[in-house]
């Protein structure tokens, strides 16, 4: 009639990434994009003066204090919705 079915845990439920990826993940990004964008907005409205580094530094700073929260916040929403949305997908 019917044969029962043995389903394999490990192949069901997914791996939980380390945190400390998600961590690093998040740095580098923040690094690269603000880093790269702050000197830009820096170099277009100071020029390159002698103070350039010190004006730059304290914009990196800024960004880095104000994106680094909104960063979790948004990974964190976004891992839920795709989580959301993937396991209807099956």
């Amino acid at each position: 009639m019917s044969t029962p079915v043995t389903v394999n845990l490990a192949l069901v439920e997914p791996k939980k990434t380390p945190l400390i990826y998600k961590i690093l993940v998040m740095v580098s990004i923040i690094t690269l994009i603000g880093g790269t964008l702050t000197g830009i907005m820096t170099y277009v409205n100071v020029g390159v003066t002698e103070h350039f580094y010190a004006d730059w530094f304290t914009s990196f700073i800024s960004a880095v204090l104000v994106m680094t929260p909104v960063g979790f916040v948004m990974i964190t929403l976004m891992h839920k919705l795709v989580n959301k949305l993937l396991l209807r997908a099956y």
